[in-house]
């Protein structure tokens, strides 16, 4: 099958970082009615992975062979330990410094996809990114970073999980030459779920608060249908027609949508400084787009 086409491309990864930008409010306010954040994140991968297998049983695409590939395992550890070490590391960090130094993952893709890939950049791409970075620090520090030592394990914990979730890209648009995107990304949320089981069998055995309220399940269900399962198969259809790169640059644009949710829902203002790093972020979604060149192979076939 011929590749995606790149208009539809962007637009797809745009749709998946809309539906990601959602579970940052989400998840902000679902955590209020659940004992355990870990646990809730788990129920969240739950729900995704039973719509996603019943929606590949009704379009009949079931594969057994993905869920057997060691990559597939490889993509949902990542992506499961980057979203442990993410909730992890709040709590030694700030909100602001932890948005700042996951999504500054868009360089560590960039670099990696350099080796991988050998993807080079052009101009546009190049502006796109440094764009991108400027508008992160802009609007999610507004220009006041202060990385002081008692945070700095919460740090280099948040860090981490950028440059896992960097991988995870990398390895999903490697995988894609050998399976289509709705076995990735199912795959993938299959395999993430399987992973969590882990830390949550820990939180059984040391004996955590593992409450929910009827509003935390709600929560639940969102995010596992709208912002993982829904999400994650945008993301991996959008990754068929733009490099790994250009695909991590877009995704900036959730920052914009949770800050307009969090705006129009919790009250939270916005500054001077954090509208200029929003016009940033969309000005790197439009440069990395539109710099971005085809390639002259197919980037896959579906078999």
């Amino acid at each position: 099958m011929p590749r995606r086409e790149k208009r539809n491309a962007v637009l797809l990864t745009i749709f998946a970082s809309l539906l990601w930008g959602t579970s940052f409010p989400g998840v902000k306010w679902g955590l209020g009615f659940v004992g355990n954040d870990v646990l809730f994140l788990w129920l969240r991968f739950v729900v995704a992975s039973a719509f996603t297998i019943v929606f590949v049983l009704i379009v009949k695409k079931v594969s057994l062979s993905v869920v057997k590939d060691p990559w597939i395992w490889l993509i949902g550890a990542l992506n499961a330990g980057a979203f442990v070490a993410q909730y992890v590391g709040l709590n030694y960090t700030t909100a602001s410094k932890t948005t700042l130094l996951v999504d500054i993952n868009v360089v560590a893709v960039a670099i990696i996809s350099f080796f991988i890939f050998k993807e080079r950049l052009g101009r546009l791409q190049s502006a796109g990114i440094a764009s991108g970075i400027a508008g992160i620090v802009l609007l999610t520090a507004e220009g006041n970073l202060s990385f002081g030592s008692s945070q700095f394990a919460g740090d280099v914990i948040v860090y981490l999980a950028g440059w896992g979730w960097a991988f995870f890209i990398i390895f999903n648009k490697k995988i894609l030459d050998r399976y289509s995107a709705l076995q990735v990304s199912s795959g993938a949320i299959v395999t993430s779920t399987v992973w969590l089981v882990v830390p949550v069998a820990y939180l059984l055995f040391v004996g955590a608060d593992l409450s929910i309220e009827p509003k935390g399940w709600f929560a639940i269900l969102y995010l596992g249908l709208f912002c993982t399962s829904m999400a994650t198969l945008l993301f991996v259809m959008g990754l068929e027609g733009v490099s790994a790169t250009a695909s991590a640059t877009i995704m900036l644009v959730e920052i914009v949508t949770a800050l307009a949710i969090s705006i129009g829902f919790l009250g939270e203002s916005l500054t001077l400084m954090a509208s200029v790093g929003a016009a940033l972020i969309l000005a790197a979604v439009y440069l990395v787009s539109a710099g971005e060149s085809p390639l002259e192979k197919p980037s896959m076939s579906h078999t």
